[in-house]
């Protein structure tokens, strides 16, 4: 694995170490490139905040910290300044506008709640219902076709409960629209590693079928994650088994272009 573009940074409340300590196990693990990908901070209505991502007056510190990083470490490494983020239709446009004074290389799509987060159930939990499964598709779709997504981070995040043939119904066409898009699927090996619900092996198995890129994606929430390459070994296997091959990197699309 030369490139990992899914990394955070302790601003989003639910990481730890330094971006330094991130940038040096990097180099040590062998990677070419390390974009950092914190949570996107959003500018919601009243005083709603989700408090497990950084907030708007962060952003100056993160792309400094990242941009001071990114020319000290030049000769060694490659530093991508991104974030990951959700697609919300009534604050996205805002979204764009606040990333404009910042060099932001990309963003990758990590939907982890749908509609616009306030009153919405977290994608993490269990969904048993069909209408769930069609937002989540339907919204994810929507917010890639804007161009502004270089991957989906974790497309199989949305834990359905319902039955195998609905699961399918939904998943099949979702597919066959992001490959139509050329956009890549990640294989999250933060879940991977930490036994959640995803990866899922029923959500790759469509994905093998219909012949999506695939891309690893480390998520690394702490330093030593870096580090870990037995967890790039078992994913490479299991994906092997489903007859895929991981891509080893990605074209970025500039979120503000």
């Amino acid at each position: 694995m030369l490139h990992n573009y899914h990394t955070h940074t302790w601003r989003c409340h639910h990481a730890s170490g330094t971006e330094r300590e991130y940038i040096e196990n990097a180099i040590k693990r062998g990677l070419k490139t390390l974009g950092f990908a914190d949570h996107t901070p959003w500018r919601f209505d009243g005083e709603y905040y989700s408090g497990c991502r950084m907030r708007p007056e962060m952003i100056e510190d993160y792309v400094r910290t990242l941009t001071d990083l990114k020319a000290e470490y030049k000769n060694d490494i490659t530093i991508r300044i991104g974030f990951e983020t959700e697609y919300y239709p009534a604050y996205f446009d805002d979204l764009l506008e606040l990333y404009r004074p910042y060099p932001i290389d990309y963003i990758i799509l990590g939907q982890h709640w749908c509609g616009n987060e306030q009153g919405f159930p977290n994608n993490m939990g269990a969904a048993e219902s069909e209408m769930d499964l069609a937002l989540y598709t339907m919204q994810c779709l929507t917010g890639l076709h804007t161009g502004k997504f270089t991957y989906m981070a974790h497309p199989d995040a949305i834990r359905f409960t319902g039955s195998e043939e609905t699961y399918r119904r939904h998943m099949l066409p979702f597919c066959r629209e992001i490959k139509k898009m050329g956009i890549p699927l990640e294989f999250n090996l933060y879940g991977f590693w930490d036994r959640r619900a995803y990866p899922s092996e029923r959500f790759f198995k469509i994905a093998a079928e219909v012949g999506n890129d695939v891309i690893l994606g480390i998520d690394a929430h702490a330093p030593d994650r870096l580090l870990d390459v037995q967890t790039e070994a078992r994913a490479r296997q299991f994906l092997a088994n489903l007859g895929i091959t991981p891509i080893e990197d990605v074209t970025l699309r500039d979120p503000q272009g």
